[in-house]
């Protein structure tokens, strides 16, 4: 075996290994319950009497910003002084003051701490880690009002320090030195030391928390959109249809206690989450998710093309997608595969001229594998021949595959 075959290997099997790893302390609330599924078996304790309410993929827990909190056991502590990832999903009621989510300590003001914060009058999340003889690392995104469910994670990768916030990126700040936290520190949600403290300006954390884990090691972009777990969100794509054809409305899972959409006179119901729509002309459609006071939607647009004025030279293949499991543009597909009337082939190929996938069903779509193997990211070739209205067409271009 050459040397250069070997570590290839060895390189492959390490990543695949690394993404193969679960968490160490997986707390998924289902079940109405705080046992930790992970690897590492931690004990948790329950703070006053936080209520079991719906959550992303079964329950949550609900904080009532008063007295519930929750407090790991220090079995989780080594975890933080090399590189980790802790994530959690999280809605957020309060409107005042310095919100405690989770921290990372064992007093108010102490050094070798972190915390992660919420300021509802900047609408903005912070991460801040104190280093006794480091400099401060802060951190901070803003919360989009759009959405209801928040996907959140924090990263250590060595000396550099990133958060992710739904799909957003915060910059990367480098600590100087590797942080090494107090062994005394006390891992809590909604529990933070400062509550206790009544000249701070903390106040306990009012929502909901679910999907709460921490890996013991840094998840990069990729794998942390790979990891989205969609709520409040249709599942259709923009789409185009014939003048008198209806589409079937896709939904993800949602908590909210009500809901409203627009364009109300092309639903065949609009009292439920998953209507046919059966537009007169191109229009935008709305869908209002109310949940505990606060409002989140989505939208799909929908264009309406009079058969009698088709183009049939007009196919449409998107010019990139980004197959990463997040459940957006992760498939390369035909966008108005409605012109064609029978599909002799699409193809893609690679830069070399491989033939790397191949359909005769119009509707069918490429996930960016071949031969059960992820594509790299470039630049591909797509090709479509076709029949509309009794005319065969040819179609290509350009394709870039993202990650």
């Amino acid at each position: 075996m050459s040397f250069k075959f070997f570590s290839l290997f060895i390189f492959s099997f390490l990543v695949l290994g690394l993404n193969s790893q679960t968490p160490i302390v997986d707390v998924d609330f289902n079940d109405c319950n705080i046992t930790d599924k992970g690897s590492l078996g931690e004990s948790i304790i329950l703070i006053n009497d936080a209520e079991c309410n719906c959550g992303l993929e079964g329950e949550s827990f609900e904080f009532d910003g008063v007295k519930d909190g929750i407090n790991f056991d220090n079995k989780v502590n080594f975890l933080f002084n090399s590189n980790f990832t802790l994530e959690f999903y999280f809605t957020v009621d309060n409107k005042f003051d310095i919100v405690d989510l989770v921290s990372f300590k064992n007093e108010c003001s102490g050094d070798s701490s972190f915390s992660i914060q919420y300021y509802p009058s900047i609408n903005e999340i912070r991460f801040l880690a104190k280093g006794a003889e480091f400099e401060n690392v802060e951190l901070k995104l803003p919360l989009d009002d759009s959405q209801c469910w928040h996907h959140f994670a924090v990263v250590r990768n060595e000396f550099k320090y990133f958060i992710y916030l739904d799909g957003k990126i915060s910059e990367k700040k480098n600590a100087g030195a590797k942080y090494v936290y107090s062994d005394r520190n006390i891992l809590s949600i909604s529990n933070n030391s400062c509550d206790y403290d009544i000249n701070s300006r903390f106040l306990r954390f009012k929502g909901r928390m679910d999907e709460f884990k921490i890996f013991n090691y840094a998840l990069i972009e990729l794998e942390l959109r790979g990891r989205r777990i969609l709520s409040d969100k249709i599942l259709n794509q923009d789409t185009t249809i014939y003048l008198g054809d209806s589409i079937g409305i896709n939904m993800s899972a949602t908590c909210a206690d009500n809901f409203n959409w627009t364009g109300k006179q092309d639903l065949s119901d609009p009292d439920v989450l998953t209507p046919y729509i059966k537009p007169k002309k191109s229009t935008k459609y709305f869908i209002n998710f109310l949940m505990r006071g606060r409002t989140c939607s989505d939208s799909i647009f929908i264009h309406v093309l009079d058969k009698e004025k088709l183009d049939c030279k007009g196919l449409l293949v998107p010019n990139s997608f980004t197959p990463n499991g997040d459940g957006i543009n992760d498939v390369l597909r035909i966008s108005n595969s409605f012109i064609i009337d029978e599909l002799k082939s699409f193809e893609v190929y690679d830069r070399w001229g491989t033939r790397v996938f191949k359909t005769l069903d119009k509707n069918s779509g490429w996930d960016g594998l071949y031969q059960k193997e992820k594509i790299n990211p470039g630049k591909l070739v797509y090709k479509v021949s076709y029949i509309c209205k009794d005319e065969e067409y040819l179609s290509q271009g350009i394709v870039n595959l993202l990650r």
